[in-house]
Formats: C-alpha cells, sequence, structure tokens
C-alpha cells in the first residue's frame, strides 16, 4: 500500500497521467474551456457591429465621414489592431501565462468597447470624434487579437481533459459557435434598435457599439477563477525556445490555408454593413 502510495505522489508519475484521467469532475473540465473560448462571441460581435455602425455614420455626416479617409478607417483598422494583438499575446500566452493573457485582453475589450461608445470630438468637432473612434478601434482590436492565441488555444488545451470523442463537440460550441453568433448578433442589433428609434441613429450607433462591453465583462469572474491549462504545465515554453522553424516546417500548409479563410472573413466583415444600408436607408438623420 505505501510502495503505491508513493507511486502515486510521485511527480514522475503525475507528469504520465493522461489529461482525461486527472480528478475532476465534469463541471471542473466543462467551464474552463466555456472561459476560455466564449469570449470569441465578443471578437465577432465588435467586428460585425462597426458594419451597420460605420453605414450610420455615413447617413449622419455624409460629407466629412462618408466622403473622407474616415470611413474606410474606423471600419477596418480593427483588423490591423488584431494582428498585433495576434503577434503579442501569442507570445505572452506560451511564454507566460494563458490567464493573464486572457484577462489583460479581456480587460482591452471592455475598456475600449466603452470609450468607442462615448467617443468625443473636441468642442463637437467631427473629425475629432473619427480620430478618436480610429484609435480606440485600433487598440480594441488588439484585444480582439489576443483571443485567438490565448482563448482559442486554451480552450483547445482544456478540452483535452475532456473524455475523447466529446472533445471536439465543446470545442466547437466554446469557440466557433460563439464567434459565429457574435457575427450574427453584431449585425442585428444596430437593425432592431434603429427600427425602435429610427429618428435619433447617434443613439443608435453609440449604443450598438456600448452593448459589445457586456460580453467581456460576463467573463471577466470566470477568468479570474482560471488556473493554467493542464498541458501548459507540463509543457509550457517557460524554460525553453519556441521551435518556430519546425512549425512552419510541419504546418505551413495550415498555416497558408488559414491565412487565405482569414483573408475571406475580413473581407466579409469589412462589407457587412452593406446590410444595414437597406435598414438605415429610410431613417431620418440627426445633425
Amino acid at each position: 500500500m505505501n510502495e503505491k502510495l508513493d507511486l502515486q505522489s510521485s511527480p514522475d508519475r503525475d507528469a504520465e497521467v493522461p489529461l482525461e484521467a486527472t480528478q475532476k469532475s465534469r463541471w471542473q473540465r466543462i467551464w474552463p474551456a466555456m472561459a476560455c473560448g466564449a469570449g470569441l462571441f465578443s471578437d465577432g460581435y465588435l467586428q460585425a457591429v462597426i458594419g451597420p455602425v460605420n453605414t450610420i455614420l455615413s447617413k449622419l455626416y455624409p460629407v466629412s465621414y462618408a466622403q473622407s479617409s474616415a470611413a474606410q478607417n474606423v471600419s477596418s483598422i480593427a483588423f490591423a489592431g488584431t494582428v498585433v494583438g495576434q503577434l503579442v499575446f501569442g507570445y505572452t500566452s506560451d511564454h507566460y501565462s494563458r490567464k493573464w493573457s486572457l484577462l489583460v485582453s479581456t480587460v482591452i475589450l471592455f475598456v475600449f468597447a466603452a470609450l468607442g461608445a462615448g467617443a468625443y470630438g473636441a468642442n463637437g468637432s467631427p473629425q475629432g470624434l473619427f480620430a478618436a473612434l480610429t484609435a480606440f478601434r485600433f487598440l480594441l482590436g488588439i484585444g480582439i487579437g489576443g483571443e485567438y492565441p490565448a482563448g482559442s488555444v486554451a480552450c483547445a488545451e482544456a478540452t483535452g481533459e475532456l473524455k475523447e470523442g466529446s472533445r471536439n463537440r465543446w470545442f466547437c460550441l466554446f469557440t466557433n459557435t460563439q464567434i459565429d453568433l457574435g457575427f450574427v448578433i453584431g449585425t442585428l442589433i444596430p437593425m432592431i434598435i434603429t427600427a425602435a428609434r429610427p429618428d435619433d441613429l447617434g443613439l443608435v450607433w453609440r449604443l450598438s457599439l456600448g452593448l459589445g462591453v457586456i460580453p467581456p465583462l460576463s467573463l471577466l469572474y470566470l477568468r479570474l477563477k482560471l488556473k493554467e491549462p493542464e498541458s501548459v504545465s507540463r509543457e509550457a515554453f517557460r524554460h525553453g525556445k519556441t521551435p518556430y522553424w519546425l512549425a512552419i516546417k510541419y504546418y505551413w500548409p495550415r498555416l497558408v490555408l488559414v491565412m487565405m479563410i482569414w483573408s475571406a472573413t475580413l473581407r466579409t466583415c469589412v462589407r457587412r454593413h452593406l446590410l444595414m444600408t437597406v435598414v438605415v436607408a429610410g431613417s431620418s438623420t440627426i445633425s
């Protein structure tokens, strides 16, 4: 019996235990995956909502906004921030902590979603408003980018503790389904608000952006309680070099395919505001 206990408490022995065999309840295995992956709903919503907002701003400011570079900057600058966020948080989540990378990206999301909703130009200047929106959207994009390497990867690692045969189902539910749902909701919400308040488009675009604060805030508590995924605790790159060239050598076809999909997705998001044009076309404008 003593020999058996010694084997169970040995660090070498623990390292050999399969992830799905760790002593945790079903809920203890599922909620970390949910907390890590469900943040992609925020990403989907915040990426999609800017299309309708861009259309509304073009109607409110037909000359100073629609006929200037501001329209393109506001609608697409978040994607530049997303790339920056993916690179920065990809490194920090691999070399330091998945949990704290997730927390920082979550804070960035709700802070700059709120600032974007309350953006204001000095002395009511429209150009100042557009500049502030552009800056806030870029910084928001950094938080969006952080969700992909920190949240999606941590979710995949957390599902490794689930029983074989159910992992992919939970992973898709907490990642792919969430971001797609965010895309749909981010397009529908401005339409619903516009239908309710067609004569107050200023309220419509600010409230549409402001509602983007709710999803990241709803996950903040769960992410504070997160622990590092078991696989990260065992195999993190904290004490070694990241094998970049080895990854490229073996996974470059998949990387190219993902880049192509990303390119198509981003183009779809940028053009999403065309759906909103039909709704806003008959609405009154405010100065």
